[in-house]
């Protein structure tokens, strides 16, 4: 189901509500640390509403890699139908907006908006979320 847009909201995009299973860990030049897992509570194509055991500081930058069933169909080009291609995560790099305590010291809702993504895959998730949203 939709969610509903609140009057004083400030997002530009459609969200839906997912709980699936994401890697993210704080970007760093050059990379290092592991990836650890969350979970989606919300997507758009502009960000996410995750769930993680960490706390991470408001402006904190995470590399985030999604593999989602059926968002590749969206994108353009031929290959997404073969093998790995279809099967690739989406990468994106995002910046932390908010980090509240659901379960102090033990459990996170952080929010992020996109950074880093590349724009035929901001194209694809947009198209995803519509096809997701007209399904409910």
């Amino acid at each position: 189901m939709p969610m509903a847009k609140k009057p004083d909201e400030r997002r530009h995009f459609e969200r839906i509500e997912r709980r699936d299973t994401i890697k993210i860990k704080e970007y760093r030049y050059p990379e290092r640390g592991r990836f650890q897992q969350a979970r989606i509570i919300d997507l758009s194509a502009g960000g996410l509403q995750i769930e993680t055991k960490r706390h991470f500081a408001e402006g904190t930058v995470l590399k985030i890699e999604m593999n989602f069933t059926g968002w590749q169909r969206y994108t353009p080009g031929f290959l997404k139908y073969f093998g790995t291609a279809a099967q690739r995560p989406l990468v994106v790099l995002a910046e932390v907006v908010r980090c509240l305590d659901q379960v102090p010291g033990h459990r996170y809702e952080v929010g992020v908006r996109f950074t880093g993504i590349d724009e035929s895959h901001r194209r694809a998730l947009v198209r995803f979320i519509r096809a997701e949203v007209l399904k409910r």
